[in-house]
């Protein structure tokens, strides 16, 4: 299994990643037509507990293991990538251990105390087995990423969706007829298969990589003249793991919580607001389970230039020069504004028919309305965090990160639990967490490296959306088209304008297209400049 380079890992892991999210929205819409908007409901009240969980369970181990990883590996040191491997399952074993008990243990407390549905319970339940088969996933997933060999870890997310819609649909099917609740938490079991069938695929990738350590291959004279050193490096490997690990975790730790007691607030404040619990479920599950994943769908275009942004920075601040790092900030701002900027424009104007092609509820539309202006804004968090990261603020992202996640959480009780507002309260603060947390990731970096704002690019990038959406607002109006077919057109023509604006407009350049490989050369001599 050879060495893969930077670019290569890169395009695999955004390829994976528009597929996972392509099979996850197929999966969560036939879901959402099996099991409804109450069940959805009930499916996604386990979600932010889960992810809550994992944040806790893996410390922020992915992203040492793969640094640490990397760093032996320069230096030859397969005896540190053995102990790096032995200490992250101790650490992971003992964690699960004790976040599945807790999590097993107080699920009927959350569910009747916490989330005022006690029919989350079996949801709840369901999602305990994931924990460990999650944290052990990811220990593997930071070996390759660190061994920089990208396919395992691209192909084990795919197989895992496969496998997921598959049980997942079969499950919520059959115990559809016992009940709502059996059924969405038939649906998570169907989950904790698909992670199964994941990491099932990466122990095979690692047992057949040949540079893979060999955890017992000592004999036992040699364990007993290795026993004190051993021991030293354990305490060595311990102490930077979690050297790397505990920023990280208390990084993502902030949202993840955000996320946790999201439902917590949202159903307390419906509840205020004079929504039952039955009507505040189901309402919760339209906003989390349909409109926000298809709003943040093109989320995976962001996540693939901040990983790439990572080591660009990184490069340019160890060489002190503060100019290259403006430079590559502003390269990676046009281009995620450029991609990007028009995903919200047609997740705006294709709300309603997107709403009810794929879930049968145009309810979905006016909520995926209310979030798309700014999810151009929830985009490039990523890219941002990643600039601060690689300047190592990584402290500083976490700062914004709670004072959005704060603000936030305090905005939905009081916009929801207006009678007025209700569902539509929490979008709204939503919008207010996105606003500030990549506000202040702008001013964070402004403050640390020269920025400046080419207007004429960002008017040039206007006239575009606004071309773009006129077309869209055009062919949407043909009502005489079967829906589907009128979509497609809009899609297609209104994507068309856009692309040609690009090119007459000189939004995109030679050397943005020259960087796409294999056919890069050939389409860079189709533009001017």
């Amino acid at each position: 299994m050879s060495k893969q380079g930077f670019l290569y890992g890169t395009l695999v892991l955004a390829g994976a990643g528009f597929i996972t999210k392509v099979l996850g929205f197929i999966y969560r819409i036939a879901l959402s037509r099996i099991i409804g908007d109450e069940g959805m409901g009930l499916f996604q009240m386990a979600f932010p507990i889960l992810i809550f969980t994992i944040v806790i369970t893996t410390a922020g181990l992915p992203v040492a293991i793969s640094k640490l990883v990397s760093e032996a590996e320069v230096k030859n040191e397969e005896h540190r990538i053995r102990s790096i491997l032995i200490v992250s399952i101790l650490i992971v074993v003992i964690t699960s251990a004790v976040i599945t008990s807790v999590v097993l243990l107080g699920a009927p407390i959350i569910a009747h105390t916490l989330l005022t549905d006690e029919r989350a319970i079996y949801s709840l339940f369901a999602i305990a087995p994931m924990i460990p088969i999650i944290a052990i996933s990811s220990i593997l997933r930071g070996y390759f990423q660190g061994r920089q060999h990208m396919n395992p870890y691209a192909l084990s997310t795919i197989i895992e969706q496969l496998v997921r819609i598959f049980t997942v649909l079969l499950l919520a099917q059959y115990l559809l007829p016992y009940g709502i609740e059996y059924a969405a938490a038939g649906a998570m079991i169907g989950m904790v298969i698909g992670e199964f069938a994941g990491l099932m695929f990466l122990f095979h990738s690692f047992k057949k990589d040949p540079k893979r350590p060999r955890l017992r291959n000592q004999s036992q004279r040699e364990h007993k003249r290795k026993a004190g050193p051993f021991w030293n490096r354990f305490k060595c490997t311990l102490r930077d793991l979690l050297r790397i690990a505990i920023p990280v975790s208390a990084s993502r730790m902030v949202g993840s919580l955000s996320y946790a007691i999201e439902p917590i607030v949202v159903s307390q404040s419906l509840a205020l607001a004079g929504i039952a619990a039955t009507t505040a479920t189901a309402l919760y599950g339209r906003l989390e389970g349909m409109a926000l994943p298809l709003v943040f769908f093109p989320s995976f275009i962001a996540y693939s230039i901040s990983v790439s942004l990572v080591p660009a920075i990184s490069e340019a601040a160890a060489q002190k020069n503060a100019l290259l790092v403006g430079y590559r900030f502003q390269q990676a701002l046009r281009l995620s504004l450029i991609v990007c900027a028009p995903c919200s424009l047609i997740m705006f104007m294709l709300a309603e028919p997107l709403s009810v092609l794929l879930y049968h509820q145009i309810e979905v539309a006016r909520l995926m309305q209310i979030i798309a202006p700014f999810a151009i804004l929830a985009y490039l968090q990523g890219p941002f965090a990643s600039v601060l990261q690689g300047l190592d603020q990584a402290q500083v992202a976490m700062r914004n990160s709670i004072v959005g996640a704060v603000v936030k959480t305090g905005m939905i009780f009081l916009l929801a639990s207006r009678p007025e507002l209700g569902i539509d309260g929490v979008a709204l603060a939503i919008n207010c967490g996105i606003t500030i947390v990549t506000v202040l990731h702008f001013i964070s970096i402004a403050k640390i490296v020269p920025v400046s704002i080419d207007l004429r690019e960002l008017f040039k990038l206007g006239i575009a959306l606004l071309l773009m959406g006129f077309t869209a607002d055009q062919f949407l109006a043909q009502d005489h088209l079967p829906l589907l077919s009128r979509s497609l057109l809009t899609l297609t023509a209104s994507l068309c304008v856009y692309l040609a604006c690009l090119v007459f407009l000189s939004l995109i350049r030679k050397d943005d297209v020259k960087r796409i490989p294999y056919v890069g050369k050939w389409m860079s001599q189709l533009l001017s400049r």
